[in-house]
């Protein structure tokens, strides 16, 4: 069996350097190398994300990893990114005329009504959670499995795990055998 395809999402604050750095580094793995990249990136403002997207856009282009801008939909636009990840609220809210110009269009759910809604509005891709118990959903039960196999049961899109997911063979197998295509993972890329 493959391994399960991960998608390493940016994070500032556990990421122990520059993010641009560590998304040069990501590029540049050879084992556990992420299939792309959602460049998440919550604490910085609109002026320093773009910045960090053009960075980020050229990195990706070279090493050929695809990247997912985060929210910004116009800035995904303006930088011909044609992967985006949008909160479902934002979902709800871009025009479908936008929505053609996002092959890859991901949304976060975090309970079967919200997959279904996603679903009709347009997401081709979900990202479920969280599965496993983490440490930046602190005191947050997870969802668990049985979540993630009632959402990959209940649509017809590809489902990606996330919360708590590193890089264990074990874990990549817990969440395949729910019906998830692939696993979002945070911390472990931030530490690479």
């Amino acid at each position: 069996m493959s391994e399960l395809p991960l998608i390493a999402v940016t994070d500032s604050a556990s990421c122990p350097r520059p993010l641009p750095e560590q998304i040069e580094r990501l590029t540049k793995l050879t084992q556990q190398r992420p299939q792309a990249i959602i460049l998440r990136a919550k604490d910085i403002d609109c002026a320093a994300y773009r910045s960090l997207a053009k960075t980020a856009k050229h990195l990706c282009t070279a090493a050929g990893l695809p990247l997912i801008l985060y929210s910004d939909w116009q800035l995904a636009r303006e930088l011909g990114i044609n992967r985006l990840h949008l909160p479902l609220a934002l979902l709800r809210q871009i025009p479908a005329c936008e929505r053609v110009h996002f092959p890859w269009l991901s949304t976060s759910v975090h309970s079967v009504d919200e997959a279904l809604e996603a679903q009709g509005l347009g997401a081709s891709v979900l990202i479920a959670g969280h599965i496993y118990a983490t440490q930046c959903k602190a005191g947050l039960a997870p969802r668990g499995l049985r979540f993630l196999h009632e959402v990959c049961k209940a649509v017809q899109l590809p489902v990606y795990a996330i919360g708590g997911i590193g890089f264990d063979a074990t874990q990549h197998a817990e969440l395949r055998a729910q019906g998830a295509r692939g696993a979002c993972v945070m911390s472990a890329y931030m530490r690479v």
